[in-house]
């Protein structure tokens, strides 16, 4: 039910945004009647396009349906980025109009720096890098004393990033050589694929206390059941609101809830064996309920989700969405946060607010 309510008001917001493109465009190249008419077929069939493919992909899982669905979602970053450069354009032409005498030239320039731009925004979403964490942490056990752990978030496994993608993030993390890792939800996309492979690139992961992961909305899409099936021969611990203590470390995988009641501060307590004055760690895929996680002791929370807004000017709509808690390193006495940026994406293949973030977190102690 809540897929097919995000995927009817995400095809509300589409068309109305290739409503807006196909005016842009008829304005922006001054197009006759008979253009514009043909102009807005295209628009109309690259809409069409993005719905069509996003219910095939649900169903098949072929060259095919995953080439149409990729391209469409390419389409759909430029998309945005011709509608951004394109206003940003007519406000520079109105504030120096002398500038664009040459009809040609206003949407050349549009045209060639949003090809540009999307062109960047792929490479980003492919080529993630390092971002590195100093965190320190009251009574952390001496064996964590300046220990370095990894954590990634949103991969969104299916589709669009597959196997090799996989495989090279592992390769960038085991040259880390991490403590341990943390996987904190959306490492699948929820969509129907074929994952017979998954195990292969994860036991080459390699860690010295292991690889704890916990649910996402995007792993619930795919299915409960279904997930725990996929990593069930995978060396990776599913903390499904569960703790494991790890040499005096406890840490703690909550799953992502649908339900805006949800207490998390009762959920930690509830952890057989949880103790607030030692220091722990939390996995909890969505930056929310920050003063319960206060409020029940815990020590640092890794947080993923926001995707740091994925497309500009999105990242602004996220920081507004989250009051502030949208990427990156937060501290409130002795809690700290970390919301990891995302190494996949959702929808576009695109990133313009940012690239793919593996974090690097160096545990130190609060003396």
């Amino acid at each position: 039910m809540m897929q097919l309510i995000i995927f009817a008001v995400s095809a509300i917001f589409l068309f109305c945004g290739h409503i807006l493109g196909w005016f842009v465009c008829r304005d922006l190249f001054a197009l006759n009647y008979k253009a514009s008419i043909i102009s807005g077929l295209i628009f109309l069939f690259l809409f069409l396009s993005i719905v069509i493919s996003s219910y095939l992909i649900h169903k098949k899982d072929n060259v095919i349906v995953r080439s149409y669905y990729i391209l469409a979602g390419v389409w759909t970053g430029i998309l945005v980025n011709f509608i951004l450069i394109s206003l940003a354009a007519y406000l520079f032409n109105f504030l120096f109009p002398a500038i664009f005498i040459n009809k040609l030239l206003l949407p050349g320039i549009v045209l060639f720096t949003s090809l540009i731009l999307s062109v960047l925004g792929v490479f980003k979403a492919f080529f993630a890098k390092v971002k590195y964490y100093k965190v320190k942490i009251k009574d952390l056990p001496e064996y964590w004393w300046n220990k370095e752990i990894v954590q990634i978030s949103d991969i969104h496994l299916g589709p669009v990033y597959r196997k090799n993608f996989l495989q090279k993030t592992i390769k960038k993390i085991n040259k880390l050589e991490p403590e341990l890792v943390c996987i904190t939800g959306d490492l699948f996309d929820g969509m129907e694929s074929g994952f017979s492979w998954l195990n292969n690139p994860f036991s080459q992961l390699k860690t010295k206390q292991g690889i704890y992961y916990s649910f996402g909305n995007h792993d619930f899409y795919l299915g409960f059941n279904r997930v725990k099936k996929l990593l069930s021969k995978t060396p990776l611990t599913i903390l499904d609101n569960k703790m494991k203590e790890v040499l005096g470390l406890q840490i703690i995988g909550i799953n992502y809830s649908f339900n805006k009641d949800f207490d998390l501060n009762r959920a930690i307590l509830e952890q057989v064996g949880y103790d607030p004055k030692k220091a722990s760690l939390l996995l909890y895929h969505e930056p929310r309920n920050i003063d319960l996680a206060i409020k029940a002791g815990i020590d640092l929370q890794l947080s993923g989700h926001t995707h740091r807004g994925q497309l500009f000017p999105f990242n602004y709509l996220a920081k507004i969405a989250y009051k502030g808690y949208d990427a990156g390193f937060f501290n409130k006495g002795n809690f700290n946060l970390i919301i990891n940026s995302g190494l996949g994406t959702w929808g576009p293949p695109m990133r313009t607010s940012g690239r793919g973030e593996i974090s690097l977190i160096k545990l130190m102690p609060l003396k």
